[in-house]
């Protein structure tokens, strides 16, 4: 293989040997990872900022040239690396190093930058939803232009796979337009989440030139429901015709649903409506017990409705298979991470929080997730005194990176199901719900 080779433009790159010796290549386009050797690792990131040929690399990287020959044609295969690439522009990255000092602090590994970065850009909404968890003092807080450039260089120095642009409702930031521009040249894959009522050609457009992935809010399909959870009358017309405007242009965009009691029945027909307006993925989403949604619990099933409810989520999703995708990864609980199961028989608890995500509000505090964002208890830091690296290893993670072990919790410690249980690891839904960051699941009897 004479020919030069070079890293493909969406391709993230994270080294974690600190983390279970983890190296990692990530497709933000695509959504896919790759899981490499340190030479593999090595590999690519010699040809990130160059083109190079085969003896080049194994000279860089002591790789024996069969294994290195083989390895690019794996990667050309899945659009990783491209090959005879000189005339490809790549980009040039700073290779960001720690302090392994600073990961001492913790008892449990973790990453050196967060996977997954959740952003509130403004509190304000033209909306009025009975569950929402942003606070509703009529207060506007946006974060700035300026501040959200920062944010977004940051992110990408650090090589943040996913940044996710939340609200309030997002296209009422008054530099919108302006934040989608800039967005379009950032290395992570960008989500924005939308209730869809405001949205127009030229916003959309502006979505499908950014690369932008839109995550519209639908909670019905019948009019007048969906509008009375939302709190607004014309909501739902108008989310339609966002979705209208979305597939004219041919946007790659998914649905948001949240199951409560009024919609339990109509599964079916809100996965065939999302199917009728060319949506390639629905979400269903259990509500959780959060800021306004606690003046209206009449609105929350019991755990026993949404577990029936599960089977029929379980059929839409097979039954429909060919034609959008129904997730229900999130439903019920955040799955734990596979190294929080291999910790939990060293004693430890742990979840995403601190470990592989943290959330921005709009006033630039960092959280460690959104069901806590503005709960003061859990602020870490905010963006606007330090840089989201250093908040990153504050110690104010300890909570979540070792502290809490299964001793600590109330009853669990004693209950004959905890080994193989799988709603112990998440301390924030305990919180939100009764206060108690150390109580079982609210499920559990």
């Amino acid at each position: 293989m004479s020919n030069k080779f070079s890293l493909s433009s969406s391709i993230v790159l994270r080294a974690e040997p600190q983390y279970y010796n983890t190296y990692v290549a990530f497709d933000y386009r695509r959504v896919r990872t790759e899981f490499l050797s340190e030479n593999e690792f090595k590999t690519l990131e010699y040809i990130r900022d160059k083109a190079a040929n085969v003896t080049e690399i194994i000279k860089q990287t002591g790789m024996k040239e069969s294994d290195c020959t083989k390895f690019l044609k794996s990667m050309i295969k899945i659009n990783y690396v491209q090959s005879n690439s000189e005339k490809f522009k790549t980009k040039t990255s700073t290779k960001i190093k720690y302090d392994s000092a600073l990961y001492e602090k913790f008892p449990i590994p973790f990453l050196s930058a967060p996977s997954t970065v959740d952003i509130f850009i403004t509190s304000k909404c033209n909306l009025d939803c009975v569950h929402c968890f942003s606070r509703k003092d009529n207060v506007e807080r946006h974060l700035s232009l300026d501040e959200l450039k920062l944010i977004f260089d940051q992110l990408e120095e650090i090589s943040v796979f996913e940044v996710r642009i939340n609200g309030g409702e997002t296209f009422l930031h008054p530099d919108i337009d302006e934040i989608l521009t800039i967005l379009k040249e950032k290395h992570f894959r960008k989500v924005i989440l939308t209730n869809g009522t405001l949205l127009d050609d030229k916003k959309v457009e502006s979505l499908k030139e950014s690369n932008i992935i839109p995550t519209v809010s639908l909670d019905d399909s019948l009019g007048d429901e969906h509008d009375r959870f939302r709190g607004c009358r014309g909501s739902f017309e108008q989310t339609i015709e966002g979705l209208k405007l979305l597939r004219k242009h041919k946007v790659l965009y998914g649905i948001n649903c949240c199951l409560h009691k009024n919609n339990l029945t109509r599964i079916d027909e809100i996965v065939k409506l999302a199917i009728r307006h060319g949506a390639s993925r629905i979400a269903f989403l259990d509500l959780k017990i959060t800021d306004r949604l606690r003046n209206h619990k009449n609105w929350i099933p019991t755990y026993e409705e949404y577990q029936k409810v599960m089977l029929n989520l379980l059929a839409a999703k097979i039954k429909y298979r060919s034609k959008i995708d129904v997730a229900l990864d999130v439903f019920l609980r955040c799955q734990p991470l596979q190294e929080s199961l291999w910790e939990a028989k060293r004693g430890f608890v742990s979840c995403q929080a601190g470990r592989n995500r943290l959330s921005i509000d709009s006033d630039g505090s960092v959280y460690p997730c959104n069901l806590v964002i503005s709960d003061k208890k859990w602020k870490i830091g905010n963006i606007r005194q330090e840089k989201i690296s250093d908040i990153w290893f504050s110690e104010k993670w300890l909570f979540f990176r070792g502290e809490l072990t299964t001793t600590k919790l109330n009853k669990c410690s004693d209950c004959k199901d905890l080994k193989k249980c799988k709603d112990f690891y998440c301390r924030l839904l305990p919180y939100i719900t009764n206060g108690d960051s150390l109580a079982p699941h609210p499920k559990c009897n």
